[in-house]
C-alpha cells in the first residue's frame, strides 16, 4: 500500500505532494492520535547495588578504613546478615562474597558450569548455591559439591573496624 500511494501521490516531501497540498489542501494526517502513541515513562530510579536478598543498600562500605596491604574495602560489616550472600565489584574482579555465622568468606562469583552469578544464589550453611542452575561451592574452600572435579577461586577476607576486606 506504502508503494502504490508513493507511486500514486508521490514522496511525502515532493513536489507532486507539494502540488497536492496546495490545491486540495493539507493532506490530512495519517499517524495515529495519542490514544494509540506509546506511553511515556519518567526515568527509572537507580538501581540498588546487588547485596542479596533482604539486605539493607544503603549500607556502603566504610571509605575511612585503610585496608590491610594487598585487601580492598568491599563492603561494611552490617551490611549482610548471617546466610546472606553478596555480589562485588572489586579492582575489576567480581566476587562473591558470604556471611556464615557472622564469618565472612569471598569467592568468584562466577560458577564455572553456567557462568551464574554465585552472588545472587542461596546461601545454606557455607554452601553457596548457583542461581541458574544449582550447583553448590563451598564459601570456604571454593569446592564444587555438585562436581567434584570443579572449584572456584577462593580469596582471603579480614575485618578491618568496620569493613569487610579482600585479598585480590
Amino acid at each position: 500500500m506504502g508503494l502504490l500511494r508513493t507511486l500514486l501521490l508521490g514522496r511525502e516531501n515532493g513536489i507532486r505532494s507539494k502540488l497536492l497540498g496546495m490545491t486540495l489542501g493539507s493532506p490530512s494526517d495519517t499517524s495515529p492520535d495519542s490514544a494509540y502513541s506509546a506511553p511515556t515513562y519518567s526515568a527509572p530510579a537507580a538501581p540498588a547495588p546487588a547485596l542479596g536478598a533482604g539486605t539493607p543498600a544503603s549500607v556502603e562500605p566504610p571509605r575511612d578504613v585503610t585496608p590491610p596491604e594487598g585487601f580492598e574495602v568491599v563492603l561494611h560489616v552490617d551490611a549482610l546478615e548471617s546466610g546472606q550472600v553478596a555480589e562485588v565489584i572489586a579492582g575489576g574482579t567480581a566476587i562473591c562474597v558470604g556471611n556464615v555465622d557472622g564469618e565472612y568468606f569471598a569467592i568468584a562469583n562466577t560458577c564455572p558450569h553456567g557462568d551464574g552469578p554465585l552472588g545472587e544464589g542461596k546461601l545454606s550453611g557455607h554452601l553457596v548455591t548457583c542461581p541458574y542452575h544449582g550447583w553448590a561451592f563451598d564459601m570456604k574452600t571454593g569446592e564444587c559439591q555438585t562436581n567434584p572435579s570443579t572449584s572456584v577461586e577462593t580469596f582471603a577476607v579480614e575485618l578491618k573496624d568496620s569493613a569487610v576486606c579482600v585479598r585480590l
